[in-house]
């Protein structure tokens, strides 16, 4: 067993994912990623919403090989923690049952605020943000999207609302490719989402970065086969390249989508989504690019479950 050495887990509506770093008070150093399209939050809609059979089988199939992973690379704790599929099911507490008693994992359903404040400090602390003392920090994902205002190491405001790719998608985006008119209400949902975050901010003082699947795709479509972990983190999306990648995304079926280069072939259903939500966000605040982080909520949760051990 490493003593330095932790994993943190991301249970989301649209994947569930891993990550290995060893941390010490003067660095934290990468060791592994794992991740699974295991779509947990797939038919949680309606009036009464559950977790299906199915997506809790394909999480707990991940979530058990998470276990193997980070036990063979010798971690000395792992921090779990689950979204907004989680905090929507009423069935929750037995998929935590479950996952407990088949992977000693201990899964904490955090609430919007919990998941904006941890996606604001996994961008913080890195390196290529901290010179900037206001940063303003976009989390889209499967369920849920969030907002986070600061400066310097506090939290000013922060927003999360209930609606992600997933739920966008499976809420109005139905048809493949989508209507004209399911992409005008996608784009009024979500500009009625974003209606109470502040109007624009000092394009002069802060910088907008975005962490999660959905930026991070909508970057590596520009860049192809160069797109890595390390050429994404610190790229600037415009919001001009956002519009053009909306246009591409709108006119082509889901397998078409799976061929763009650049684009993860298990989100090609709800890009389109996710595009449209960090769209309408970055218009709100009145921003011109958003700067991609790579490194989102499971560093967020290493650094604050683990950092004071060390």
């Amino acid at each position: 067993m490493n003593s330095t050495r932790y994993a943190s887990i991301d249970v989301g509506t649209n994947s569930a994912k891993m990550t290995i770093a060893d941390i010490s008070p003067t660095s934290t150093i990468w060791v592994r990623d794992e991740s699974a399209a295991t779509r947990l939050g797939e038919g949680v809609q309606g009036t009464r919403k559950f977790l299906q059979e199915v997506p809790m089988r394909r999480n707990l199939d991940a979530l058990k090989w998470f276990a193997e992973v980070a036990k063979e690379e010798g971690v000395a704790g792992i921090a779990a923690v689950g979204t907004a599929a989680l905090r929507d099911a009423e069935n929750r507490e037995d998929f935590l049952r479950r996952v407990y008693d088949a992977t000693g994992i201990p899964i904490e359903v955090i609430s919007g605020d919990e998941e904006a404040r941890l996606s604001y400090l996994a961008a913080r602390r890195d390196p290529h943000w901290l010179s900037h003392r206001e940063l303003i920090v976009i989390d889209v994902g499967g369920g849920s999207t969030e907002v986070i205002f600061g400066l310097d190491s506090q939290i000013v405001s922060r927003m999360s609302v209930n609606i992600g790719a997933v739920k966008l998608t499976e809420s109005i985006l139905r048809s493949d490719p989508p209507t004209i008119t399911q992409l005008s209400n996608a784009n009024l949902e979500a500009q009625a989402q974003f209606g109470s975050l502040p109007l624009g901010y000092d394009p002069v003082n802060a910088v907008v970065v975005g962490v999660g699947g959905t930026v991070s795709n909508l970057a590596a479509m520009g860049l192809g086969r160069f797109a890595t972990s390390e050429t994404l983190h610190g790229f600037e999306l415009t919001q001009d390249a956002l519009e053009d990648r909306m246009e591409q995304l709108a006119t082509l079926t889901i397998e078409q989508r799976k061929t763009v280069e650049g684009l993860d072939p298990k989100r090609a259903d709800i890009i389109l989504g996710g595009a449209i939500l960090l769209s309408q966000a970055l218009a709100r605040l009145n921003s011109l690019k958003i700067a991609v982080c790579t490194r989102g909520l499971r560093w967020g949760v290493l650094y604050d479950r683990f950092l004071s051990k060390e």
